[in-house]
């Protein structure tokens, strides 16, 4: 009896053991991938995948024959050296990326706008012995370089044009206001507005030249009436700097000049001291 119930047990345990490692043989799956299966636009430069397993896959016994179980081909079917990583911080992550170095002594080249394969066999074996089972793929489509090329020229050329419109405008805005109110002075002919007037033309050329001299006085008086300039008083600080104390007049800086209004002045003050001189010299000359 007892050897019987020791028959069953140890039948028992070894179905456990044969469901278990049945079951972890058909149990590894990838449960994520960038790019995803089906991906446009993806980088043509370092190429690589990156694959999320269920299982802890880092097993250094496994990677010699794990690394043969990845293959990236191009839509015609050619082949892709490849370099596999296994990420030290995450045992079920592992990043497969085309092997630049090789591809260059080969003289291969990533396609734009190309549709691209990774290939995972069914050997790919996860730490605890299980394996993919039918294998996986992964196909992504890498960047139109032409198109987005295109797209980029066609934005800066947008953006340039946007800035020389915008530019030409402000520049037109700028010249309307500094002529506006500005009226164009049509050459003076003497002819024509002895016409319109009815009078001679030694009468209009006249009025005229009597005109200008009147508006060139007007001209001079103003120019020397704006011809009284101020100085500004500067005091040096102690640390080399300047700093303006108050306005004061042309005069206060040394300058000898002579506006026209003071020029006025004194030649009018002049005449009235010459004038009253000679008053109380002739009162002088009748007492005697």
């Amino acid at each position: 009896m007892k050897r019987i119930r020791k028959i069953a047990c140890i039948a028992g345990l070894l179905v456990i053991m044969m469901t278990s490692a049945a079951f972890a043989e058909g149990n590894l799956e990838i449960t994520g991938s960038y790019p995803e299966d089906g991906q446009h636009n993806t980088t043509m430069e370092n190429m690589a995948i990156k694959l999320q397993f269920n299982k802890a896959v880092d097993s250094k016994e496994n990677q010699e024959a794990n690394n043969k179980c990845f293959k990236i081909v191009d839509d015609e079917g050619k082949e892709l050296p490849v370099r596999v990583y296994y990420n030290p911080e995450d045992a079920t992550e592992v990043l497969v990326l085309a092997d630049t170095t090789e591809m260059n002594s080969e003289g291969i080249t990533v396609k734009d706008n190309a549709d691209y394969t990774l290939q995972i066999t069914e050997e790919f074996t996860a730490n605890d012995g299980s394996t993919l089972g039918s294998g996986d793929e992964i196909t992504f489509r890498t960047l139109n370089q032409s198109r987005n090329t295109m797209v980029y020229m066609v934005m800066m050329f947008a953006m340039f044009g946007g800035m020389f419109f915008f530019t030409n405008r402000q520049m037109k805005k700028h010249m309307a206001e500094e002529n506006a109110g500005k009226t164009r002075e049509e050459p003076f002919n003497p002819y024509k507005e002895a016409k319109k007037t009815g009078k001679s033309v030694d009468e209009v050329i006249a009025e005229h030249e009597k005109e200008m001299a009147k508006k060139a006085a007007k001209e001079a008086r103003h120019a020397k009436h704006h011809a009284e300039e101020e100085v500004e008083e500067t005091v040096e600080e102690t640390n080399g700097n300047y700093r303006v104390r108050g306005p004061r007049p042309i005069s206060a800086g040394g300058s000898s000049y002579i506006t026209g209004r003071k020029a006025i002045a004194e030649a009018k003050k002049a005449e009235e001291e010459r004038l009253a001189r000679r008053r109380a010299a002739a009162k002088k000359k009748k007492k005697k």
